[in-house]
């Protein structure tokens, strides 16, 4: 062995080797680069060397403490209490219901609850069986982070409760369920990704972002997101589907798109879909507002026709989630964030909640206080609604922080989704449901019996 170690090497074979080491690197890198543009070339080599890089950060999850649902910063919540809180000093906003959508850190798994207003009580959970989901999935998409797809770490984004108490559910970028009280899927639709937003119709069907598995557009690449506009029945049938890039092409709106020097694997990032329940001067019943974030844009689609019957691009900027209030305006959660590149939001001044007046074309900012003074900054994401009585909920994504406004500002409840570790992860995207709503559906859950 001690000749082995200590034999004599020709310089000229030290070189060849530095030499061949140099080139394998290059190659390596080169493939490895190629799998992370997703250029379609030598995909078994370029996806075999992607890999291998990737080792290290495999490692830093495997070993590491695992931080992929926390917020941001916590330090919003320094001395503030765990779960809900009353600020003003007693409960108190509309009679109601939250289903509220969170992550639990403590038990390492999504969960949504059914929590009764205004006292804030848990009446029913779900905590959905992602093994009995996963299963029947039979479309692996390349817009889907299948690392996410397990018990820790699916979650279910804006879910909707059903007269029966079922849920109609979906990760970002994952299929759709239908499930039963006690967790059970009904039926699946898998065919397309599902993200976002869910809102129902005035017929009882819902809308829903979704991805074109194979893109209507000529020489994009593979990675290339195609928003679609989705309706689907309660029954799990697909009844419209259309492209938002068509829609915007058909309408004269291509350079927003794809205008030369600026190519966007997302260029529209479709965040909400608003369906318009109910004729009025400036919309129809069956038309629906569109939120796209990657262009700071509001449309208003006319789907029987296929014709953009409003638009605004701005003063929202990276907005998210647009509520019609009346029959004249609209709400838009204006993230006001900026991507200047450094890979950390810029912020120039807060989030604010914008309100639209179609009679008047006018934007106002009517929470700008409110949002101040507790200091939104809402990188994606961000729900507003404003509530029967008047009063605001607000849920901040951003750092999970989701609270009850009176109309004269004061906070009247606040939650923290704290765990026992200290720690604050993420929320889910709740919403309000009237109380007779609530106390029918949640009657009809309490006849259900469920495995333990």
């Amino acid at each position: 062995m001690e000749r082995v170690l200590f034999a004599k090497i020709e310089l000229w074979l030290v070189v060849a080797l530095g030499l061949i080491g140099c080139l394998a690197g290059v190659g390596f890198g080169w493939a490895a680069l190629q799998a992370e543009r997703d250029t379609g070339r030598y995909q078994t080599i370029s996806r075999f060397a992607l890999n291998i890089a990737e080792i290290p950060d495999t490692a830093k999850k495997l070993l590491g403490k695992d931080t992929q649902l926390l917020v941001f910063s916590k330090k919003a919540f320094a001395g503030k209490s765990t779960g809900w809180s009353f600020p003003s000093g007693a409960t108190s906003g509309p009679s109601g219901y939250l289903l509220l959508s969170r992550y639990d850190g403590t038990d390492r798994r999504h969960k949504i609850e059914l929590v009764s207003m205004p006292d804030m009580k848990v009446r029913h959970g779900w905590t959905l069986r992602v093994d009995r989901l996963l299963p029947g999935v039979r479309n692996v998409s390349r817009f889907s982070d299948h690392e996410n797809w397990n018990e820790s770490h699916f979650r279910e984004i804006h879910p909707l409760l059903a007269s029966d108490g079922d849920l109609i559910v979906k990760d970002h970028y994952s299929p759709l369920w239908r499930v039963d009280p006690c967790g059970n899927p009904r039926w699946i639709l898998d065919r397309q990704m599902f993200h976002h937003s869910t809102e129902p119709d005035a017929e009882g069907d819902f809308w829903i972002p979704s991805l074109a598995e194979r893109q209507s557009l000529k020489r994009v690449k593979d990675s290339f997101r195609e928003d679609m506009l989705t309706e689907v029945s309660p029954g799990g049938k697909i009844l419209h589907n259309v492209s938002v890039a068509q829609i915007l092409i058909r309408n004269g709106y291509v350079d927003w798109l794809f205008a030369n020097g600026m190519y966007n694997d997302d260029p529209t990032h479709l965040n909400d879909i608003e369906p318009v329940l109910s004729d009025g001067p400036y919309w129809k019943k069956g038309d629906v507002f569109v939120s796209l974030r990657n262009i700071s844009t509001i449309m208003l689609y006319r789907p029987s026709t296929g014709a953009i019957i409003w638009m605004k691009r701005g003063p929202w900027l990276s907005q998210h989630d647009v509520d019609i209030l009346d029959d004249h305006r609209i709400s838009v959660y204006d993230n006001n964030a900026q991507d200047r590149g450094t890979g950390v939001p810029y912020f120039d001044g807060n989030s604010q909640i914008m309100v639209y007046d179609f009679k008047t074309d006018k934007v106002t900012e009517p929470l700008q206080k409110l949002m101040q003074a507790h200091n939104i900054r809402t990188s994606t994401a961000g729900l507003y609604t404003l509530l029967p009585d008047g009063s605001s909920m607000i849920e901040d994504v951003t750092e999970a922080r989701l609270f009850i406004a009176g109309r004269d500002g004061r906070t009247l409840a606040e939650y923290v989704n704290r765990a026992t570790d200290g720690e604050i992860y993420h929320l889910g995207w709740s919403r309000f449901i009237g109380k007779a709503q609530g106390d029918a559906i949640l009657n009809n859950i309490q006849k259900v019996k469920c495995d333990a």
